[in-house]
């Protein structure tokens, strides 16, 4: 069992940024897909 204790874990910091990390890789996947799709519609629409 781990304490989440951020003061004594030198680790704690990397976790953090790992996690950071990994949430703007997912807001990034959104983004990439929600500028996909709109290029798609308007493709489909012919404005392209």
């Amino acid at each position: 069992m781990s304490v989440p204790t951020s003061s004594i874990d030198p680790e704690s910091d990397d976790d953090h940024d790992v996690r950071r990390l990994a949430r703007g890789l997912r807001l990034l996947k959104l983004v990439l897909g929600v500028v996909a799709s709109a290029l798609t519609i308007a493709k489909l629409l012919g404005y392209l």
